[in-house]
């Protein structure tokens, strides 16, 4: 029963995480380069 409650903890640990990440807004220097890098990309995933 303790692993059911320590895998929950776990699951909801790494969610947690990954929301924060998905919504709220990154620090200039995280966000900076990952926006020159989406749009250095960008035109090879919209080849038409």
């Amino acid at each position: 029963m303790i692993y059911g409650f320590a895998y929950l903890m776990m699951v909801l640990a790494i969610s947690t995480g990954w929301i924060i990440l998905a919504v709220l807004k990154k620090p200039d220097f995280i966000e900076e380069p990952l926006n020159e890098v989406k749009n250095k990309i960008r035109p090879f995933l919209f080849k038409r």
